[in-house]
């Protein structure tokens, strides 16, 4: 055979060699190592992953401490928050629309519980508002109390609701009708309830009424049209949004938690009460998180959207909240729904916790 066929001939695979006990052994053992390594990486993201929403409360709480308290941060505190406040509006729109994105508008239909729930929302208010009026004596002693309590029921659903209601398997759709409901009658009512018991309260009812759509409506209706815009018009757009994207709006809540609750802390922090009335009204803002979550729940198993009925009547939208309380009612009672603001988190983060770890799997009628 010639040395160039000898070239071209395949070459035979000499066999795999023998390893010895102890390099053998030395393998597995690395091997070993490193799926014991990759475990407790996917425990630590799991774990992270299921308490992200208590994670950011007590980052946006530290990290008003930390500014506050360490002296050489202090030259970059308010640029900081000033970018950050910037940035807020823009990171809610988006994390609406890619939430809005999944929604579609033929199952935006009313619902029974949707009227229940906007009766309840208003009906506690007016009673309150009454007893102020006609029993101020009587009342008192507990009149910033009341007002940060109506402050935190009145106040309407947060936006943010559909995100966790769909991380809970809740009919997303039928919340977002319920959203609109609520904020449409938040703007009918204030004007109604509030001026028989606030003296700041001058201009007319439509002027009131105007003033509130402002602040509620444009956050909510323009993702929703932009979102259902894009799935009629640029359809691939949509689908791309819809598989790839949809699931960032809760991470995206999860950063904007974080400059809410620094927010929060620095209102109470800031505040002129007594520790006895801040006290009183965290608790208060605990009170009026339990009641509604409870009442909402219990309404919607009645109704088969007991997740959805829950986030309804419990997530509140509670930097209205605090608006309302300096608009209408006493700048004082703002402490209450800054405070249900941090309870209704920690109440959404135990239920994420709870249903993940306990693999549930109930949903809502759609």
């Amino acid at each position: 055979m010639s040395k160039l066929q000898r070239n071209l001939a395949p070459q035979r695979k000499l066999p795999p060699q023998p390893q010895s006990k102890a390099e053998l052994g030395h393998k597995l053992e690395e091997q070993a190592a490193q799926r014991a390594s990759y475990r407790r990486l996917q425990r630590l993201l799991r774990l992270v992953r299921l308490n992200i929403l208590a994670i950011a409360i007590s980052v946006g709480v530290c990290s008003y401490f930390l500014f506050h308290y360490v002296t050489f941060l202090a030259p970059i505190k308010y640029p900081i928050k000033h970018a950050v406040d910037a940035l807020v509006p823009w990171l809610i729109f988006t994390m609406l629309f890619l939430a809005f994105s999944k929604i579609e508008l033929s199952k935006m239909r009313p619902r029974r519980w949707h009227f229940i729930l906007v009766a309840l929302q208003f009906s506690l208010p007016l009673v309150l508002v009454l007893l102020l009026r006609f029993f101020p004596e009587a009342l008192g002693s507990m009149s910033i109390e009341l007002e940060g309590f109506m402050a935190c029921v009145i106040t309407p659903t947060a936006a943010a609701a559909s995100v966790i209601t769909g991380k809970l398997g809740g009919d997303e759709s039928s919340l977002t009708t319920y959203t609109l409901l609520s904020s449409m009658g938040a703007a009918i009512a204030i004007p109604l309830i509030f001026p028989l018991i606030s003296t700041s309260v001058h201009a007319g009812f439509w002027s009131e009424f105007l003033l509130i759509m402002q602040r509620v409506f444009p956050m909510i209706v323009l993702p929703l049209i932009l979102a259902q815009l894009i799935r009629w018009l640029i359809k691939p757009v949509h689908r791309f949004v819809v598989s790839k994207l949809s699931g960032a709006s809760f991470y995206i809540w999860a950063f904007t938690l974080i400059t809410v609750s620094a927010t929060v802390c620095s209102n109470i922090m800031n505040s002129h009460q007594d520790r006895m009335t801040l006290i009183n009204l965290a608790v208060v803002g605990l009170i009026a998180t339990a009641l509604q979550f409870g009442l909402g729940k219990f309404i919607g198993h009645l109704e088969g959207q007991r997740i959805s009925a829950g986030q309804g009547l419990g997530q509140k939208n509670m930097v209205f909240g605090i608006w309302v309380t300096y608009t209408y009612l006493s700048p004082a009672a703002s402490i209450a729904p800054g405070c249900y603001m941090l309870w209704q988190n920690v109440v959404n983060s135990w239920q994420l916790y709870y249903r993940e770890t306990r693999h549930l799997t109930y949903t809502d009628k759609m």
